[in-house]
């Protein structure tokens, strides 16, 4: 084995022993080895892991940088970039142009008062009694789903707005997400992930004893549950349901009285559209993120007490820091589902992923992929979808209508299996999803394509 490239660290804040420079040689010599590139390290507890991984990995993306700066990418990476076309004759400003990344999509919407079946619903022209439709539609409108339509084969789907009848403007509260997000992402970045937030808040601060706490962008991220300082939302206890109740928040039109942890504030009268009370403020968030830039690495406490400081959401300002960030700090949930890299814009494409307590990792999977599902909620579900299909059928378009109705059918067969497993005498039964499939009979039901549905028209969210 060729030796490591690189024998001295000089951010480790005093002379590291011979056990620890061995472990940051290795790693540094893994990192580069090139894109692809996997180590399993392991070192013994109290020989300073955690700041050995941290010289080690944040003195190679220096270094990485710094090659790159002066165009020597085989240095910085260990080989050479691969072509984005797979061609090395394209021009070069086809090869500009493919590497640009898209913008992001923006939440085209009316405003209310700029939409023609408002400003004459506003008028007394028809009577009372018309009046008292348009009022009644706009209700509906908050419960309709948007029309969906499925691509046969493909097992995507696409949303084409609400009925024609309900004539409104999308309460969509994505319109303002799109800010001043023009700041260049930092590639590659650092991604530290470990098991609980004390181990990240032990990284933090192991970071701060360092001195590329003031060379590079670091963020942490942490869940709703540690870090919104709503306090009406924080009472409710469980992390799903402070995570229904902020995107419920999210999507209202208005907000009621709030209260704020700190600094006296025992609560404030807000009117912001759209948006939760500590979001209203575009500038607060930006005041948020200047401050965690000049303070240097937060922990999850430290941020949520400067957003409660500041009057303002440290769970999304940490999340609009992601992009710029050279450094994040996240727990396992964050990193390992894709919904969740979806949800915080996590791009792990020629990054660094270093996984803390990889021991733990299979007993993480196997809990955050596990549901337990009862008969109760069951019932709830299915007498919750059939009043929705009640009510709205005359007036949903076919595509939700077949999902739902599908949706029922599935909801129905679970409840019928776990009743009668009730009067079984065995307490466990195990079988794979094939057989469990054809067991209640819906195997020619496409669960792809279920998911899908479920995840783009937003159904479980309405109210």
């Amino acid at each position: 084995m060729p030796p490591p490239p690189r024998q001295d660290f000089p951010p480790f804040p005093f002379v590291p022993y011979p056990i620890q420079t061995e472990f940051m040689s290795f790693l540094y010599s893994a990192l580069s080895s090139g894109p692809r590139a996997l180590a399993l390290l392991e070192s013994p507890t109290g020989t300073g892991k955690t700041l050995s991984i941290i010289c080690s990995a944040l003195q190679w993306l220096l270094d990485h940088r710094d090659a790159a700066s002066l165009g020597h990418p085989e240095r910085a990476n260990g080989s050479a970039p691969a072509a984005v076309g797979g061609e090395d004759d394209e021009p070069d400003w086809m090869r500009d142009f493919t590497l640009q990344p898209l913008p992001p999509k923006k939440d085209i919407r009316k405003k209310s008062e700029t939409h023609p079946s408002r400003r004459h619903g506003t008028k007394k022209v028809g009577g009372s009694e018309k009046s008292e439709r348009i009022r009644e539609n706009d209700e509906e409108e908050e419960f309709l789903l948007d029309e969906y339509e499925s691509d046969d084969g493909e097992g995507t789907g696409r949303q084409a707005g609400k009925r024609a009848h309900c004539g409104g403007a999308s309460s969509s509260s994505s319109s303002e997400s799109e800010d001043d997000e023009d700041e260049e992402e930092a590639t590659p970045k650092v991604y530290f992930t470990s098991r609980t937030h004390s181990q990240l808040s032990q990284f933090v601060g192991e970071l701060k004893r360092t001195n590329f706490s003031g060379k590079l962008r670091t963020v942490c991220l942490g869940s709703r549950k540690s870090l919104c300082i709503n306090m009406d939302v924080q009472k409710l206890g469980s992390a799903n349901r402070i995570n229904e109740r902020c995107l419920e928040l999210l999507k209202n039109k208005k907000s009621s009285k709030i209260k704020v942890e700190g600094d006296n504030k025992k609560g404030r009268q807000t009117k912001a559209s759209c948006r939760c009370p500590m979001l209203g403020n575009r500038s607060l968030q930006k005041q948020f993120r200047s401050e965690v830039s000049d303070h240097g690495p937060l922990d999850i406490e430290d941020l949520a007490q400067l957003g409660r400081k500041i009057g303002t959401c440290p769970y999304y300002g940490a999340r609009d820091m992601v992009r710029s960030a050279d450094l994040v700090v996240l727990p396992y949930q964050s990193l390992l589902l894709k919904s969740a890299r979806e949800l915080l814009g996590l791009n792990l494409k020629n990054s660094v992923v270093i996984i803390d307590e990889a021991h733990n990792l299979a007993d993480s999977l196997t809990s955050m992929y596990n549901s337990k599902v009862e008969s109760s909620q069951l019932r709830a579900v299915l007498s919750h979808l059939e009043a929705y299909l009640d009510r709205f059928q005359n007036v949903l378009g076919a595509g939700n209508r077949r999902y739902i109705q599908t949706l029922t059918v599935l909801t129905r067969s679970f409840l019928r299996c776990l009743i009668s497993n009730e009067d079984c005498s065995s307490a466990v039964t195990s079988m794979t999803i094939n057989k469990f499939l054809f067991s209640l009979d819906i195997d020619n039901i496409n669960i792809v394509k279920l998911c899908l549905y479920l995840k783009e028209s937003n159904i479980v969210h309405k109210p």
